[in-house]
């Protein structure tokens, strides 16, 4: 019996839907990210429920001739009287308006609230009704609101047809599930007792099952239902393999496709597309053969016992043979894999190949060429039942009608707004994919990276959303890690700079250094070979000289973090079983190896002590290095050519330690080296290795760079940096370390002991003490051979007195303002000082400024330019005759002013920033007068960053000063790459291995010296890059002595440090511990994090919450401060 019932669909959050039959009472209700889902749910409910319906409610399962959806604002009041309630309703009611011929009357159900129903004389009285009727129920009902129950969102209406037996009084006895068709001898027709199914009745009895299944709904999804709801992906570009795919499908049942191709090469999207395809044909002809998604796996999740999934698997088919439906398995080698174990050989794909190959299932398949090989080693009779359609890899210009056509998906998917996408920005993904993801194929990759790309905020202009080349660049540095000059978007780098960078990175290991900087050259070149991995290098030397952390630093450098480090101890790998860990096994197929680069492809996978491994271990390790792929237990093929191999060893060392001075000859320790390792491996791993790069035992002057590298590492702990504590180490402290912990025999760990013990424990003991509130700046001195710690307290400088808002003044007060600004500059060139110069001319200029903004910006009327009415009638009188004047010139407009009124609110928008400026520069004027006499003010502020600040944080200080009051120098002082420092001046060119220690400012000005008073002392600023958010320290001190030139500053600031060194030295020899509290003057936000350093406005001066940057403004405030006696 055919039923045919409205149903109500709304959208939910994201991607859900809801659906429901309002007219049931309680309704059915579903909710899911399908709606075709949904839908075949609901049905099942009804058909189960209209099958143990009576035979006299059978007419609420038809819908009459005439039915509407319609939505109802509703805002209504109601009071009881009786019980002195009242209720107030608004809000929007989705209502099913429904009538029959014969019925004079239309029946109303709301959508969520089915029991509310009633009937209504004509539909034009239906607001008031509705609002008539819920007011009494939620009355009746004891209700204060319909909040639950108010439309949700743009409802829907759509049919809802089922299939189902009618009713009855008598028990039905179940359904047989048909049989399946076997050859039998052809039979007498006269003896036939029952008549053929027809093909009619077989898609009813299709339809009926498919409601039912229980086993295919536990292990696949329905891609059928995405393609009706429209949510699967399209294919573009692949038409004559979608028609012949389409085209193989719709055959006689019991057909075998699989398609074969590389990663990425578009093979699931040809499947969906196929799929949509084919269920819109279906729909269309009214009949139904789903396609459901399963692999291998899923057939044995879950499965504890024994024979479980194999009763799985049994159910599977028979389901599929039952409703004639079409299998897809989206990797055909997990299929053989699947179920298989150590001692069994049983697996999935032997329950489905005696059905294949009697043609009872339809299945289709994708594979990777590697994969199926491997289906074709372990089950021929599988393979050979398959018909194969191969889909190879696209190039990058035939990948662009996928990418565009993706683009469109895109926007009409998006509701908000318009996307556009730059054709430089295409052609950037086309090449960066093309250059860095080589294990992947197009179209896949690029339609991934800009998937990535497109879900980025991007530009809004216009409400369009515009996406450039530099959002690819992001998205793509986001997956790769890769920094932005081997993206392209920064200039490459040279070797002299990268070398610089490691160096600060690395000690004492020039071969290592240069084989690092050799990797990186050769990628930011696009010379890295196509069938390897990056570059595989063999570490060599004694234990502590840095080899695991030259890994660490390329892996910094290269792929933007120590995480993109994958490291194996090879000691655990002794046993011939333990390649499993690596690589998995049938029963496991996932190993730490391929699963770590299957995650993330672009890494430095290190295998540590790699000479301690099972010989099985290089087996499998030379598919790794010589093709850059390995092999997983379930035969996956994952790609490693994007990576870079590391190795290291303790070969040779042993026989090099009896050699004197053997660390010296770098020639002879390289070739000590080599022989080891030649004599070590066979030679088809040897031949495999790019470089043996030897390690030197370590030099006091390369322990003293590795612990300044280990003392930032300990800085940067999360207990220092959560702790209020800003740690300063005596460089002398850092020798004593050096002295005491050298050992050539163990390298560095002895020194990280060391350091450990001498500095962290110290610090410990000092954070369990002090108050977690209390902000303080501690610092570590070498006092003979022991530690003492001074402690500077840091508090905020007093605060200044408050001041109004600009956004709360009134108009009143900003013209008030005004005339007293005007008064004062009257009065102050009332006064004629002939050595005023330019000063006077600036009174000048900021009395005529004050007229301006009086006569304009304060003017309660303003005129606007608009054409007159005689030159308006003019043109209308002229423009049907000609177009042109006299010597062929066009009639010129004529405009007169319009007199508009000024709102209060736009006089005040207008004229308070011009009139607050003008108050600033007037007092800044009017103090350089008062101090005319004493001449020109020079300060020299010296900026110097503390403990581990960094030179970007210096620059931020330094750029945050009110230069701009005067003429202003900035003299830098640099560190070379070997340690030698060099003064220069602000401008001019220096090479990039430079690191900048500290600056100074010189600055000019007559009655600069009060204004730049309050600018000494500390400023605390927040670092918002690199490893995690953490505070530094900069101090701010004005020089005693002239900076006259570039000359004068090594003079000045030798005897500025010698002073430091005597205060140092007090505090060495001081009894307390604890000194004087320091004031903090400066805090805000690190400026320089997007490459640009003169971008400081985020620091504030604490006392007065002024921007000292904002030059004018903050002399004007100073000026105002009565704590700092100028007023």
């Amino acid at each position: 019996m055919d039923l045919k019932l409205p149903l109500v669909v709304a959208p939910l959050s994201g991607r859900l839907v809801e659906a429901w039959v309002p007219t049931f009472f309680p309704a059915l209700h579903k909710a899911g990210p399908s709606l075709s889902m949904l839908r075949d749910e609901l049905a099942l409910a009804v058909m189960e429920r209209f099958e143990r319906e009576s035979p006299s409610q059978v007419a609420q399962y038809q819908l009459p001739p005439h039915f509407a959806l319609k939505h109802v604002a509703v805002d209504a009041e109601g009071r009881d009287r009786e019980k002195n309630r009242r209720v107030v309703l608004q809000g929007t009611m989705s209502v099913l308006l429904e009538k029959w011929p014969r019925d004079t009357f239309w029946v109303v159900t709301p959508t969520r609230l089915p029991a509310a129903r009633f009937a209504l004389n004509q539909p034009a009285d239906l607001p008031q009704a509705l609002a008539r009727r819920l007011v009494a129920w939620c009355l009746e009902h004891n209700l204060d609101s319909l909040d639950t129950h108010w439309a949700q969102g743009r409802e829907q209406l759509e049919l809802l047809e089922v299939d189902a037996y009618a009713p009855s009084v008598l028990p039905r006895t179940p359904p047989r599930p048909a049989q399946p068709a076997r050859r039998r001898r052809a039979k007498n027709p006269e003896k036939e007792d029952t008549a053929p199914e027809t093909p009619e009745q077989r898609e009813q009895r299709r339809n009926r099952r498919r409601l039912t299944l229980v086993e295919l709904r536990a292990v696949a999804r329905n891609l059928s239902h995405g393609a009706r709801d429209g949510t699967l992906e399209r294919c573009f570009g692949r038409e004559a393999l979608v028609r012949e795919l389409v085209e193989a499908l719709e055959g006689r049942e019991g057909s075998a496709l699989v398609l074969v191709g590389p990663p990425g090469a578009g093979k699931t999207a040809l499947i969906h597309e196929a799929v949509s395809r084919l269920t819109a044909r279906q729909d269309a002809a009214g009949v139904r053969r789903d396609m459901w998604r399963v692999d291998g796996n899923q057939f044995i999740a879950g499965m504890m016992y024994v024979g479980q999934w194999e009763a799985r698997a049994r159910g599977v088919v028979k389901e599929l043979m039952e409703v004639g439906d079409l299998l897809y398995v989206d990797d055909l080698a997990s299929l053989v894999y699947a179920g298989r174990t150590r001692n069994e050989r049983t697996n999935v794909a032997q329950f489905l190949e005696p059905h294949m190959a009697r043609g009872e299932l339809t299945v289709l398949a994708e594979s990777t060429p590697e994969r199926f090989e491997r289906v074709r080693e372990e089950a021929p009779t599988l393979a050979s039942l398959f018909r194969v359609i191969h889909v190879p890899a696209l190039d990058a210009r035939a990948t662009l009608p996928a990418l565009l056509g993706t683009v469109r998906e895109l926007e009409a998917e998006g509701t908000d707004s318009a996307v556009r996408l730059s054709p430089l920005a295409l052609e950037t993904l086309l090449s960066l994919q093309e250059r860095f993801v080589s294990h992947e194929a197009f179209p896949g990759k690029a339609v991934r990276l800009l998937r990535r790309v497109m879900a980025r905020q991007g530009v809004s202009t216009s409400g369009t959303r515009r996406f450039s080349s530099g959002d690819v660049i992001d998205a793509m540095r986001e997956q790769t890690g890769l920094p932005d000059f081997i993206l392209g978007s920064a200039q490459p780098k040279k070797r002299e700079a990268l070398t610089w960078e490691m160096q600060r990175q690395v000690a004492g290991q020039p071969e290592a250094v240069e084989a690092v900087v050799d990797a990186i050259l050769t990628l930011q070149s696009a010379l890295q070979p196509s069938d390897k991995p990056l570059a595989t290098y063999l570490f060599v030397g004694p234990t502590g000289v840095g080899k695991t952390e030259t890994a660490k630093a390329l892996a910094r450098t290269l792929f933007g973090g120590e995480q993109r480090l994958i490291r194996f101890d090879m000691s655990e790998f002794v046993t011939s079983s333990s390649i499993t860990r690596l690589l998995g096994r049938p029963g496991a197929p996932d190993g730490e190896l391929t699963t770590a680069l299957r995650t993330q492809p672009f890494c430095v996978v290190l295998f540590d002590e790699v000479e301690k491994a099972h010989p099985r271990v290089f087996d499998a390790l030379l598919q790794f290095l010589g093709e850059g792929r390995l092999t997983d237990g379930a035969g996956r093929t994952v790609d490693a050519r994007q990576s870079v191999v590391v190795l290291t060893s303790n070969l040779g060392v042993r026989e090099a330690a009896t050699h004197t001075g053997f660390h010296r000859a770098a020639d002879s320790a390289e070739a000590h080296y080599l022989s080891a390792v030649r004599a070590w491996f066979r030679p088809e791993f040897f031949n495999r290795l790019d470089r043996v790069v030897p390690f030197r035992p370590l030099t006091p002057a390369a322990l003293r760079v590795v612990v300044d590298l280990a003392l930032e590492a300990l800085l940067s702990r999360h207990g220092i940096r959560q702790g209020n504590v800003l740690v300063e180490v005596e460089p002398r402290l850092l020798d004593l370390l050096v002295e005491e912990a050298y050992d050539p025999r163990y390298g560095a760990r002895p020194l990280k002991r060391a350091l450990e013990k001498r500095l962290t424990l110290p610090l410990a003991h000092h954070l369990v003490r002090r108050s977690a509130d209390d902000l303080a700046r501690v610092e570590l001195l070498r006092d003979g051979n022991d530690l003492r710690v001074s402690v500077e307290v840091l508090v905020n400088t007093p605060a200044w007195a408050p001041e109004r808002p600009a956004s709360a003044w009134s108009l009143a007060e900003v013209s008030r303002l005004l005339e007293e600004t005007r008064s004062r500059l009257e009065a102050l060139m009332s006064k004629e000082v002939p050595e005023a110069g330019e000063l006077a001319e600036r009174l000048h200029r900021l009395a005529l400024e004050a007229t301006d903004i009086r006569d304009y910006e304060l003017a309660p009327r303003d005129f606007q330019d608009a054409p007159s009415p005689a030159s308006t009638v003019k043109q209308m009188l002229t423009s049907h005759s000609s177009r042109v004047g006299h010597l062929g010139l066009r009639h010129r407009p004529v405009y007169e002013e319009r007199l508009l009124h000024v709102s209060n609110e736009e006089q005040l928008r207008r004229a308070q920033p011009r009139v607050l400026a003008l108050r600033d520069e007037t007092a800044w004027v009017e103090h350089q007068l008062t101090h005319l006499a004493r001449g020109t003010d020079v300060v020299t502020v010296l900026v110097e960053g503390l403990g581990d600040a960094t030179p970007s944080a210096v620059w931020t200080v330094a750029h945050s000063l009110p230069s701009a009051l005067g003429e202003s120098a900035m003299y830098l002082e640099a560190v070379h790459a070997d340690g030698r420092t060099e003064w220069f001046q602000s401008g001019d060119e220096r090479s990039e291995d430079l690191t900048l220690r500290r600056v100074a400012v010189r600055m000019s000005a007559i009655g600069l010296r009060e204004v730049l008073a309050p600018l000494r002392g500390y400023a605390l600023v927040d670092l918002v890059h690199g490893d995690g958010p953490r505070q530094v320290l900069v101090r701010l001190e004005h020089l005693s002595e002239d900076v006259g030139s570039l000359e004068d500053v090594p003079r000045v600031m030798a005897a500025w440090d010698e002073a430091v060194v005597r205060e140092r030295e007090a505090r060495r020899s001081g009894a307390a511990s604890v000194g004087a509290a320091s004031h903090v003057i400066l805090r805000g936000r690190e400026g320089v994090t997007t490459g640009r350093p003169h971008d400081s406005t985020e620091l504030m001066h604490v006392a007065s919450g002024r921007r000292p940057r904002e030059a004018l403004a903050w002399a004007a405030r100073v000026l105002r401060e009565p704590s700092q006696g100028h007023d």
